[in-house]
């Protein structure tokens, strides 16, 4: 369908591009880094490597637009607001399902816009779902959902009520980013139960094993979150501008980065709800994957230089023991 490849072309889209910014210094330092990473320089970085001083203008500008990483919480109440709706679909699903004389389904309200999307485009509409597949595939869609939004309803609580308030910023552009990941992200989790031409049920062990390892993931993100607001807070106490402690604690002791290990884990475990056959979700979690090497990357730089020798030295970037 359609539909399935606008999809998986946004998230395509979004690591191509966090790749090229990534490989050259000044977009790297202007687009990519945010909060304490992030440099104030980009300017006389874009004059350096733009020839054009009308283009280097421009670029400097839109650089210098940035808005405050606070507002890191807006993408989870999308998050949370989309992916509720999308659930409430899926489980609409389910319920006219299961009523007497049910037949082959177009499933949800998101399936009936898609093939309508297809008609305009003059392409011939998908197969509705067979009845007898209804089940695997709204098993797959709920319990995927479901655990996407106790993810980021967690997250959005810990903004609200646990992370103390930063001065940090961001670049506008990330921001976008975000909103766009947020908003496609619980359509991209049902996309192929609801479009696949064929489904295989997954297994009840594989989705135990799915929701173990979002279970593990989850704890230990918020293990290592509370770790980094408690060293905020501190910091705010003591009224110490410009200085920072290094964490410890948890799975800090084997990673720098370990709460974006565990994002990575969280968006692994929705794909395993849909028995690994997802390529929707499979380019969410390469993306998700790729976002957040990057910025750990640039975190375990951050590290090195600040902390120089008190950095430990077998403290990996964010696989343990590995990399």
């Amino acid at each position: 369908m359609i539909v399935v490849v606008l999809i998986q072309s946004v998230y395509v889209l979004l690591t191509a591009i966090a790749f090229a910014f990534e490989l050259v210094p000044w977009t790297r330092d202007a687009f990519v880094k945010y909060g304490r990473t992030r440099s104030t320089r980009t300017t006389a970085a874009a004059q350096g490597t733009v020839g054009a001083p009308l283009i280097a203008t421009a670029l400097e500008r839109f650089a210098a637009v940035t808005v405050p990483k606070n507002l890191f919480s807006q993408f989870y109440w999308t998050g949370a607001v989309v992916g509720s709706l999308v659930l409430l679909d899926a489980v609409l699903w389910i319920w006219r399902s299961c009523r007497p004389g049910a037949q082959d389904l177009t499933c949800t309200h998101m399936f009936a816009a898609a093939v309508q999307l297809e008609s305009w485009i003059g392409r011939d509409p998908p197969d509705t779902v067979p009845a007898a597949e209804t089940s695997t595939r709204a098993l797959a869609a709920v319990v995927g959902l479901s655990m996407y939004c106790i993810h980021v309803t967690t997250r959005l609580k810990e903004c609200i009520f646990d992370q103390p308030t930063t001065d940090a910023r961001m670049h506008v552009g990330q921001y976008a980013v975000g909103m766009v990941f947020y908003i496609a992200t619980p359509f991209a989790i049902v996309a192929d139960a609801y479009c696949a031409r064929s489904w295989q049920p997954v297994s009840l062990w594989m989705v135990a094993a799915a929701v173990a390892l979002f279970a593990f993931a989850s704890q230990h993100q918020w293990r290592c979150h509370r770790i980094l607001f408690q060293l905020r807070r501190i910091k705010l106490q003591h009224g110490t501008a410009g200085s920072y402690a290094l964490p410890s604690g948890d799975l800090f002791e084997y990673v720098s980065s370990p709460h974006y290990l565990c994002e990575i884990l969280v968006y692994v475990s929705l794909w395993m709800a849909a028995g690994f056959q997802a390529p929707t979700l499979l380019c969410v979690v390469i993306w998700t994957a790729v976002n957040l090497s990057i910025t750990a990357h640039e975190s375990q730089v951050w590290y090195r230089r600040t902390f120089g020798d008190l950095f430990p030295q077998n403290r990996r970037m964010l696989l343990p023991f590995i990399w």
